[in-house]
C-alpha cells in the first residue's frame, strides 16, 4: 500500500515526489493518493475544498519543496478539481467573528490551512463546501448563508475555476515542474439525468453528484449491489452544451488551457468526466460505502491509482 512520506531518510528508495491536490475525492479515507506505490506523496486534498483553495494548496506545496533544496524534475503535481461553485474565505485574529469561526470541537471540517506552519488561532480558511452545507459551527453557516444568497452566481464562479487552471498550468510551467490535471467528475458542461420508467424517482432529473451515487434506484441511503444499469445506455453529459459557451465572460479563458495535460474519463455516455464517471461507468464499481455512500470506496480508489494513476507519473 502507498504511503505519505516527508522527505526524509535514504530518497534513493522513490522515484518522484508527488504532490496531490483536491477536495475530499483526492482525501477521504484511504483515497487515490494513499495507494500510489514507489514514490513520495504529499497529499494536500481537503474535504470541503473548492478550486481556489486547492491551487493554493498545491502551489504552497511546491514552494515548499523548492524551498528546501527539492529539484523541480522530482517533482509530479497532480490536481483533481472539485465542484466549480465552491468558496473559501481566509479569516485572521483581526476579525471580530474570528473566535467564533473557528470554536466548536466537534467535526471542524470548515477549517482548512494547507501551510501547516500557521496556528488557526492567527489565520485560517473557511469553507463553504456546498450549498446549504450544515457545519457545526453556526457562524460559518451564517457567513455563507450571505455568500449564497447575496454573490454566489455559476458564470463568475466558472471564470474563478479557469482562472485557477490556468495558474497552476502557467506555474508548472515556469518551475519546469511536471502535471496532470483532472477532475472528481464534470465540471465544464450543462447536463443532468432524467431518470428512466421503473426506477424510485422517475421521471426526476439529477444533477451532478446524485447521478453516480445511484440513489434514484432505490431512494436508499446506500446498497451493496447498487451498479449503473446496463440497459441505461443514453448519453449524459456526452454532447451537452458546454459552460463556456453559455457564459462569454469565460471563452477567451478555456481556449488558453493546455489540454495535452489532462487525464479524462470518456465513452459513448459521457464526456470530460472524471473519477466519479470512471467509477461507475468505467469500472462498473458500486459507488461509496455504507457509512459514506457519496465517496468511491477505498476499492475503487485503489484501482484508480494502480490502473491510471501511476501511468502518469514519469
Amino acid at each position: 500500500m502507498g504511503r505519505l512520506f516527508k522527505r526524509t531518510g535514504n530518497i534513493e528508495e522513490y522515484n518522484m515526489i508527488v504532490v496531490t491536490s483536491g477536495c475530499s475525492f483526492t482525501n477521504c479515507g484511504m483515497s487515490w493518493p494513499y495507494h500510489i506505490e514507489g514514490h513520495e506523496v504529499h497529499n494536500k486534498g481537503e474535504v470541503g475544498a473548492g478550486n481556489s483553495y486547492i491551487t493554493r494548496a498545491a502551489i504552497w506545496q511546491c514552494e515548499d519543496l523548492l524551498s528546501r533544496g527539492i529539484p523541480s524534475d522530482e517533482i509530479y503535481l497532480i490536481v483533481m478539481w472539485s465542484g466549480i461553485n465552491r468558496k473559501e474565505v481566509l479569516s485572521t485574529n483581526r476579525n471580530p467573528l474570528h473566535s467564533d469561526y473557528i470554536s466548536n470541537e466537534k467535526d471542524r471540517w470548515w477549517l482548512s490551512n494547507f501551510n501547516y506552519n500557521i496556528d488557526e488561532k492567527n489565520s485560517v480558511w473557511l469553507k463553504s463546501s456546498i450549498p446549504d452545507m450544515n457545519w457545526s459551527n453556526q457562524s460559518v453557516c451564517d457567513l455563507f448563508e450571505q455568500h449564497w444568497k447575496h454573490f454566489y452566481m455559476e458564470e463568475e464562479s466558472l471564470l474563478n475555476t479557469f482562472e485557477n487552471i490556468l495558474r497552476i498550468q502557467r506555474y508548472c510551467k515556469s518551475k519546469n515542474i511536471k502535471y496532470k490535471l483532472s477532475c472528481w467528475q464534470n465540471i465544464f458542461n450543462k447536463y443532468s439525468l432524467l431518470v428512466p420508467k421503473g426506477w424510485k424517482y422517475e421521471n426526476q432529473e439529477m444533477f451532478s453528484q446524485e447521478i453516480w451515487t445511484l440513489t434514484w434506484r432505490d431512494g436508499e441511503h446506500w446498497k451493496d449491489d447498487r451498479y449503473w444499469p446496463d440497459e441505461m445506455t443514453d448519453k449524459i453529459s456526452k454532447d451537452t452544451p458546454l459552460l463556456k459557451d453559455l457564459y462569454p465572460q469565460t471563452q477567451h479563458l478555456w481556449n488558453m488551457i493546455e489540454w495535452d495535460n489532462w487525464w479524462f474519463y470518456e465513452d459513448d455516455q459521457v464526456e470530460y468526466g472524471g473519477l466519479s464517471e470512471w467509477v461507475v461507468l468505467g469500472e462498473k464499481h458500486n459507488m461509496g460505502m455504507q457509512h459514506d455512500p457519496a465517496h468511491p470506496s477505498e476499492y475503487s480508489h485503489e484501482q484508480f491509482a494502480k490502473k491510471e494513476v501511476e501511468k502518469w507519473i514519469c
